[in-house]
């Protein structure tokens, strides 16, 4: 698996990690089994960026990757979670990360992110908690989800000791508004992380020029359109990306996308703007 510098920490990082958004409440036994056979599998083949958070089935995605990730040497995996915003308090907000970790079943995190944005709550707070959590020893580095680039820009002026690591983001062919911000973040080092990189269906509704354009690649790569779309994102610097999935061959396919790599041409011909 091929791996990039986490923002300016030092670390690195597989280009394509696992997701884990989705992961259900009140569902069967078997569901959960098939859950940690795939995360199992994407570990085996590298994808041990494991990004998930408590806002997943409420807790249970947390648990679960607890679950997977006490049977590996702690240093072989990378984890991130993320704080939902609704907590307004700082106290609340510092509980909230230790349960976290309880739920892991870890001493710390490798990474943490504040979910979203909370206009009721300033970016300034939500930095000075995510500092001192580092201080502590509770998250390795820290980052933002869903900020925009002056939401972005706010909270790496707040930061007073430590680096903002990546912007998580939903991006990817069909979804490319954050990629226009892409030139600030590899300006300042900070990796933008792109969720749900085969959007909700999987790409199987994209249709005319688009599509065709992935036919063309992915007849040029002897591979599928999804991976050519997963190689789209991590071609370009500064990027990795976090697709989910519940099935086997989906997980050797993605990581089989992360050997493709494209040149700038191709990066600009999926593009839909004009570049």
């Amino acid at each position: 698996m091929r791996t990039v510098e986490l923002g300016k920490t030092g670390e690195k990082i597989p280009v394509i990690g696992q997701g884990t958004w989705g992961l259900a409440r009140w569902k069967s036994a078997e569901y959960y089994q098939q859950w940690k056979r795939v995360l199992h599998l994407g570990i085996s083949l590298g994808m041990t960026h494991i990004d998930t958070a408590e806002a997943y089935g409420m807790g249970v995605a947390e648990r679960i990757v607890g679950e997977v990730v006490k049977e590996y040497p702690r240093d072989d995996l990378f984890i991130t979670s993320k704080l939902l915003p609704f907590r307004v308090f700082h106290n609340s907000m510092k509980k909230a990360a230790y349960r976290s970790l309880e739920r892991l079943q870890l001493d710390y995190f490798d990474l943490y992110l504040v979910h979203w944005p909370n206009p009721i709550i300033s970016i300034e707070k939500h930095m000075k908690v995510l500092e001192e959590l580092v201080e502590e020893g509770k998250t390795r580095f820290i980052g933002v989800s869903n900020y925009s680039v002056n939401q972005v820009e706010t909270a790496m002026r707040a930061l007073k000791k430590h680096e903002l690591a990546t912007n998580q983001v939903k991006a990817s062919v069909v979804a490319q508004e954050h990629l226009s911000d892409l030139p600030l973040y590899q300006k300042e080092t900070v990796t933008l992380t792109a969720y749900s990189p085969l959007g909700h269906k999987g790409l199987t509704n994209i249709r005319d020029d688009l599509r065709t354009k992935l036919v063309l690649l992915g007849e040029k790569y002897n591979t599928t359109i999804q991976q050519i779309a997963l190689s789209w994102l991590v071609s370009m610097e500064g990027v990795i990306t976090i697709p989910k999935t519940v099935a086997l061959d989906h997980v050797r396919a993605n990581a089989q996308a992360a050997e493709i790599v494209l040149s700038s041409e191709e990066i600009d011909m999926l593009f839909q703007d004009a570049r």
